[in-house]
């Protein structure tokens, strides 16, 4: 590669090049160039760094599940799934702004060449995206409900102690009830907000799918010959389907007239 691409437009500079993806900020990203190798270089590097420290992530949700109970080891474990959280949140969030330039660079084919390699690679990236961001967000709930576990024991283990030292009092129990109100409250919040997000994403999905329906018309559109075998595919399945309708039903009326006669 010709070494005075480094000053030509559409080109990342030198100091970006050297700079940790895992240090970019979003303006970085939509300042650097946006060349498809590029671009595919930052999208697989952010792909590693999701996939070691959702690994990490893991091992935490592991730790925290085991230290339910355990004042001193919840503390810890939740200090760094806390941190780890933010570092995730924040990789997730690159990596979704480099799979967008990169649908934006094959959007464009008067600036890129589209191919269907190109587009391959581009839905790879997104399911790789997607699958990261649903083991995230699954691994944050499993901690999510560690804590709320070790919250209720918390608060079981609280009221047995009060009950057997006798101290228990009709203001505690109110107070023991409006905690546990607040509790449920905010359960039911979270609930709501996974609602909200479980939309969202049914929605992204949606608009993937249009566009990957509006990409194949072109493809066909381009090429006559797998538009009419296309055709011919689905005019087969449709007779096959009735031909297997019409035997169904043939052996429906034969049971039918034998458990008529068997019957008689």
């Amino acid at each position: 590669m010709n070494s005075n691409k480094s000053l030509t437009p559409g080109f990342p500079s030198p100091a970006t090049l050297h700079t940790p993806l895992s240090n970019l900020t979003s303006n970085d990203l939509s300042t650097s160039a946006h060349s498809w190798e590029h671009l595919r270089k930052q999208a697989r590097q952010f792909e590693n760094e999701l996939e070691q420290k959702l690994t990490s992530y893991s091992k935490i949700a592991a730790q925290v599940g085991r230290s339910v109970g355990d004042s001193k080891g919840e503390d810890i474990t939740g200090n760094s799934s806390e941190a780890m959280e933010l570092e995730l949140e924040e990789l997730i969030k690159k990596l979704t702004s480099v799979v967008n330039s990169m649908a934006e660079v094959v959007d464009k084919p008067s600036a890129t060449p589209t191919n269907p390699s190109m587009m391959h690679m581009l839905q790879r990236h997104r399911d790789i995206l997607y699958d990261y961001s649903k083991e995230f967000k699954k691994t944050k709930a499993n901690i999510q409900a560690a804590k709320n576990h070790s919250d209720l024991l918390s608060s079981v283990r609280e009221d047995i102690s009060s009950f057997k030292s006798g101290i228990s009092s009709e203001t505690d129990y109110f107070l023991g009830e409006r905690g546990r109100i607040e509790s449920s409250h905010r359960m039911t919040d979270m609930i709501i907000e996974q609602a909200y997000e479980t939309r969202e994403e049914i929605g992204r999905q949606r608009n993937i799918l249009l566009n990957m329906n509006s990409r194949m018309n072109r493809l066909t559109n381009m090429f006559p010959a797998i538009n009419s075998l296309i055709g011919k595919i689905n005019l087969r399945k449709r007779r096959d389907t009735i031909i297997l309708a019409f035997i169904i039903s043939f052996c429906i009326i034969l049971i039918f007239l034998y458990m008529r006669h068997t019957s008689s």
